[in-house]
């Protein structure tokens, strides 16, 4: 049996209150001279953008230690600790389940 993991989409219900409101901002729309856009940017979103900018150029690699595994693997005398590996996994699993309820 073959599992489907699509996932679709799921439109809520709108209440009749909220089908009358966009009718009336379609009316108003329909109104040029009671139309109008209105951006600010706070000065956080600043120090956002500079944050990200800085995490850009953060090495994430531990270059070291990724030239000891490829020495090894070079060598054949690299080897994997299943069970570490095993646990590594299981422990993922459960942060991923936990991190989905509470959503």
């Amino acid at each position: 049996m073959k599992i489907d993991t699509t996932i679709k989409a799921v439109t809520a219900p709108r209440s009749k209150d909220a089908k009358s409101t966009k009718g009336q901002m379609l009316a108003s729309a329909a109104d040029p001279a009671s139309v109008s856009d209105d951006v600010r940017l706070t000065s956080t979103s600043g120090k956002l953008r500079q944050f990200e900018t800085e995490l850009a150029d953060v090495d994430v690699a531990d270059s070291g230690k990724v030239e000891a595994v490829r020495q090894a693997i070079a060598d054949g005398s690299f080897s994997v600790d299943e069970e570490v590996v095993a646990e590594g996994l299981i422990q993922e699993s459960v942060d991923n389940i936990t991190q989905q309820a509470r959503r």
